[in-house]
């Protein structure tokens, strides 16, 4: 009788120990990062089953200015490099944590009835890239585009358009979104006939054609960051920050974004 109880009362000890460490670990996440961070999760609470993550999605300047005003982040990842050095620069990351994630590639999709995903690409210098360009411009069709000014993907777009000399001409086509994700969403709904996307989006979905992978010489290189936001005393523990930290490093989440249609980062 006296061993049964003792026995209870170290699985019980053992029980709330482990409920004791469990920890919410809250990520800040670029949106168009979302399809693959679902996998990512799923692949993450396998190894680590008592690490609850809560990832919240949104533009990478969105998140930043959230997480500058105290919003709850353990983990940002942000898609492009400046919302990474203005949080380091605000002294908001820990500044040895910042590292470059994932590549990406910036494409002109259009819209598909098509049962499956299909690459009709046209562009492989600058000139049939430009080439593109005037055939969309003739056709006088409208161009869903993420934020232009603040979200990664818009700023990708317009470096594109200045660059080929075009943006004055296309301006007053342009339909403008919240990020990279609503601006799928627009363009899955038909509500113009183009868009710039990221690969990763286009590709994954049935319903737009990819037609030109924009030659990475058109902007600046579309390179996705990792870094730890500053413990702000919520989390005592940081071992579920490090926990997925790593694990995003690892072979396992390499393997799901190439599949998800991202480039290793050089």
């Amino acid at each position: 009788m006296f061993k049964i109880k003792y026995k209870l009362q170290g699985l019980c000890f053992f029980l709330l120990s482990a409920y004791s460490q469990a920890e919410t670990l809250y990520v800040s996440a670029a949106a168009s990062l979302a399809p693959s961070l679902s996998v990512i999760e799923s692949a993450f609470h396998e190894q680590y089953p008592n690490d609850e993550l809560v990832i919240n999605y949104a533009s990478s300047s969105i998140l930043a200015r959230q997480i500058q005003y105290g919003a709850p982040a353990d983990i940002y990842l942000s898609a492009n490099k400046k919302w990474i050095e203005y949080l380091s620069n605000q002294q908001r990351l820990e500044k040895d944590s910042i590292i470059s994630f994932v590549a990406n590639q910036l494409v002109i999709a259009k819209t598909s009835t098509k049962t499956n995903t299909v690459l009709t690409q046209t562009c492989y210098d600058q000139s049939s890239t430009k080439a593109t360009f005037n055939n969309i411009y003739k056709q006088n069709k409208k161009i869903i585009v993420a934020d232009l000014g603040h979200v990664p993907l818009g700023i990708y777009t317009k470096q594109t358009l200045n660059t080929i000399g075009e943006f004055t001409n296309f301006q007053q086509r342009l339909i403008p979104s919240a990020n990279a994700r609503s601006a799928l969403a627009f363009i899955e709904q038909g509500q113009a006939d183009y868009a710039f996307l990221y690969y990763s989006d286009a590709i994954n979905s049935t319903k737009v054609n990819v037609i030109c992978i924009i030659p990475s010489d058109f902007h600046d290189p579309i390179s996705y960051y990792l870094a730890k936001v500053v413990d702000t005393g919520r989390n005592k523990n940081s071992q579920s920050k490090d926990n997925f930290y790593h694990f995003l490093q690892s072979e396992t989440v390499k393997s799901i974004l190439v599949k998800q249609g991202f480039l290793e980062q050089n």
